[in-house]
């Protein structure tokens, strides 16, 4: 029996832009629909289930670095920006080292890659962007996505937060970029925690969880002894940089390896599986 997710989202916070799960054509994801209806913005998390990938990237596996086929890669791809409405061709994807650099995305860089890795944004864990159309794309298997949105300015972001790129404080990056480029104020940001590895499953070597507690605080909420519960430091890196609480929304239950039946894991599957993605476009007005 198929286990049931719908009791598993948002329990953080089920406010104004809150994600629901959504099966659209056999492809499983989760979206904010008020955000899309009054903004004309898109965010989503996509899930592994939906595509033509074969085992062990089966189905919906949506990187290419990875070893799938590149061809079914490009047909996930296809699948899910039609369920959405966006042109494939102008999907913008990060190399994703790691790290905590941002790149940000204008109009001459629509369809960075798009159809191969190599064509990608080299050095970069995370896209910003103000154009309209330009779906940024990440990529995912058990590292936080995080998406973060000025829905009255319209700006846009999508971060890729492992235990690295956290260390280095990309998402607080993301948000200082987004304020020097566009001029916004955190405190009118909306950010979406997406499906990741949970504190239930991720563990950390004592010299990574050393380093940890000695650069940050309130280490009891996300830190237990080499057990780091990184949705809970994403959450908290997001307060800290301005972003109020009631702004943030999070897929709490959404553990990606307890639930490698719904979602890729480099932790439950081994090591050789496929990527899930966040997605976030930025609509025309009247779209």
């Amino acid at each position: 029996m198929e286990k049931d997710i719908s009791t598993h989202i948002n329990t953080y916070n089920t406010g104004n832009y809150g994600l629901t799960f959504e099966k659209s054509g056999g492809v499983d994801y989760f979206i904010s629909r008020p955000l899309l209806d009054e903004h004309n913005i898109l965010v989503v998390f996509t899930t592994r289930r939906g595509g033509v990938s074969t085992d062990p990237y089966a189905s919906l596996n949506l990187a290419f670095h990875v070893g799938d086929n590149p061809d079914n890669v490009i047909k996930n791809r296809d699948i899910v920006c039609r369920r959405l409405g966006l042109d494939a061709a102008r999907m913008v994807c990060a190399e994703q080292v790691h790290g905590a650099e941002v790149a940000v995305i204008g109009k001459f860089e629509a369809g960075r890659g798009a159809v191969s890795l190599k064509d990608s944004v080299p050095g970069v864990d995370a896209l910003i962007t103000a154009d309209p159309f330009i779906p940024l794309t990440l990529f995912f298997a058990d590292c936080v996505p995080v998406v973060l949105v000025e829905p009255n300015k319209r700006v846009i972001s999508v971060v890729h937060a492992g235990w690295r790129g956290m260390y280095g404080e990309v998402i607080g990056n993301s948000i200082r970029m987004m304020v020097s480029t566009y001029g916004v104020h955190p405190s009118n940001f909306t950010a979406f925690i997406g499906p990741a590895i949970g504190g239930c499953c991720y563990q950390v070597g004592a010299d990574v969880a050393e380093k940890f507690s000695h650069k940050f605080t309130h280490t009891a909420s996300w830190l237990n002894g080499t057990t780091l519960h990184l949705k809970e430091l994403s959450k908290l890196q997001l307060i800290e940089n301005g972003i109020p609480p009631g702004n943030i929304y999070r897929c709490d239950g959404c553990c990606s390896s307890c639930r490698n039946d719904l979602f890729f894991s480099y932790r439950a599957d081994g090591g050789t599986t496929g990527r899930q993605a966040a997605i976030a476009a930025i609509l025309p007005d009247g779209a």
